[in-house]
């Protein structure tokens, strides 16, 4: 296995935006700039960020970070332009940071918040294709906050294996701060990625996981953990296990694990999410 070096974390995370007078979601179809895979570039934005709608979420783009303190302003930089962008528009508008929300049947009617899944991902327990939901039978939409984990040498072999890591001290980890168990009916079951041109793409996360920058450093901090389990070698649970976890949200087993196998400080083990 390659030891890896000179990495980089990115993300395109997405929310939701909804009317704080309601308290309902609202499209960001129409009201988001920028389309899937062309993102819009405002002229006080610096380099490297970007925004676009994806179904009826806001998506946006972070720059690859090499810090933790970038890592997390990158995120709450793009937040906090969100939320300043829509309330220009309108000041009832706001953000929200939620792994899944059930959405008016009136904010679906387009062709756009009706598909779901722009390219496939995978399971990394099977290798296989995860099933695409279909958008026409649900009004329930989910927002991810996907990690972009670039490396030296970068190879589909140690891609499938630093995955596995990333379950193990990430993705167990964020069912205690995450409590949601809708959104894994349509994404984000345990070893979901994507590979990409400069590593690969972690999927299992959720937008839940931004509410705070507390939360986001959180993150960063797994993912250096996982990173060094997988230099030290460190032993990996069982596939089968790790999916239980995270899949069915077994939130005491996983405090077990991670107490046994020391995937993170006791003082970072809560009992309930922000």
């Amino acid at each position: 296995m390659n030891r890896i070096t000179n990495r980089t974390k990115g993300s395109d995370p997405e929310l939701f935006i909804v009317n704080k007078k309601t308290g309902k979601v609202v499209s960001s179809i129409g009201l988001i700039p920028g389309e899937k895979g062309k993102p819009w570039t405002g002229d006080d934005m610096p380099s490297g960020f970007g925004l676009e709608i994806d179904n009826i979420l806001a998506e946006f783009n972070i720059p690859p970070a090499r810090d933790k303190m970038s890592f997390v302003n990158s995120i709450e930089y793009m937040k906090n332009y969100i939320q300043r962008f829509v309330q220009e528009k309108n000041p009832n508008l706001d953000i929200l940071c939620a792994a899944s929300q059930k959405v008016p049947v009136d904010q679906l009617k387009s062709p756009e918040a009706r598909l779901f899944g722009c390219s496939v991902d995978y399971n990394v327990y099977t290798e296989s294709e995860n099933p695409k939901p279909n958008g026409e039978r649900t009004n329930t939409r989910s927002a991810g906050l996907h990690i972009h984990c670039g490396y030296q040498n970068y190879n589909t072999g140690t891609s499938l294996q630093l995955i596995k890591y990333f379950d193990m001290y990430l993705g167990i980890p964020s069912i205690l701060w995450d409590t949601d168990t809708q959104r894994r009916s349509l994404y984000g079951k345990a070893g979901c990625f994507r590979l990409t041109g400069y590593g690969f793409e972690y999927r299992v996360l959720s937008s839940a996981m931004m509410k705070t920058p507390e939360l986001v450093g959180r993150i960063w901090d797994c993912v250096m953990r996982a990173i060094n389990a997988y230099n030290q070698r460190l032993p990996l649970l069982d596939g089968e296990l790790i999916q239980s976890i995270i899949n069915e949200n077994k939130v005491d087993l996983a405090k077990g694990v991670i107490s046994d196998y020391q995937i993170l400080p006791e003082d970072k083990i809560f009992d309930g999410p922000f």
